[in-house]
């Protein structure tokens, strides 16, 4: 098994205590209950002609869903399981049915997902943010962060199928509506599915930034204080800043 394997090498190599993480694999750093990893933004949300960019995706892999998703990767998902299970994370499920057809919503350890401009002249200070800030509802411009409906993301873990890691062939990272085979799930139940589900979350265009524009995603327990290099969130970014 790919990430399993992969896992137990970067448990050998990943020492208790590590301050700062460790790059096991180009653009995949590693810590104890920290793992993080690069990556574009992947959508044009300030077009004038396009400005409501619908988001069922928070982070994808390339060639899958890239028009719905803030953050597009080149890390493999199942390269992300692994990473997660070496930080000392415990994988769930991703959404599923039981046998009378009703939904079980995705499970496994609780995680915060924050996202960071990259910035060449300064790599080591950068200001993490919750992703969710990033996400607003079309209607009332309500922040997915302080939507009472949201629930937060878990670590599910993908599943394997006959053709081995269903993450890795859909490119489904993080995710902001329920697909069923996601690394990282939100633990609420909104479909992908228009006909099930109305599509309320856009991208938020006064913080996300143009894009291509380079960032760090990090990766940490949902119940962890805030480990950012600097604890201040900006009001918005520079649209115009060059990637």
């Amino acid at each position: 098994m790919y990430f399993a394997t992969l896992a137990l090498t970067i448990c050998m190599l990943v020492q208790p205590k590590v301050d700062k993480p460790k790059e096991l694999l180009p653009g995949l750093f590693v810590a104890e209950h920290l793992v993080e990893f690069e990556g574009k933004i992947a959508i044009d949300c300030h077009h004038p002609d396009t400005p409501d960019v619908y988001l069922e995706m928070l982070v994808t892999a390339p060639d899958s869903r890239e028009h719905e998703s803030l953050v597009v990767s080149s890390i493999k998902p199942s390269s992300l399981h692994a990473a997660l299970l070496a930080a000392g994370f415990e994988s769930g499920k991703p959404l599923s049915r039981d046998s009378n057809n009703q939904t079980i919503a995705a499970s496994g350890d609780k995680l915060r997902v924050q996202v960071a401009l990259v910035d060449d002249s300064s790599p080591d200070e950068l200001v993490f943010v919750p992703i969710e800030t990033w996400v607003k509802n079309i209607n009332d411009s309500t922040n997915l962060s302080k939507y009472s409906g949201w629930t937060g993301l878990v670590f599910a873990g993908s599943i394997l199928d006959g053709n081995g890691y269903a993450a890795d062939k859909s490119g489904t990272l993080i995710s902001l509506t329920s697909f069923g085979d996601e690394v990282i799930a939100p633990s609420w139940t909104v479909s992908p599915e228009s006909s099930i589900d109305e599509p309320v979350w856009i991208a938020n265009t006064s913080l996300v930034p143009k894009q291509h524009t380079q960032v760090r995603i990090r990766i940490i327990p949902a119940d962890l204080d805030e480990i950012q290099t600097q604890s201040h969130q900006p009001d918005g970014i520079d649209i115009d800043r060059d990637p």
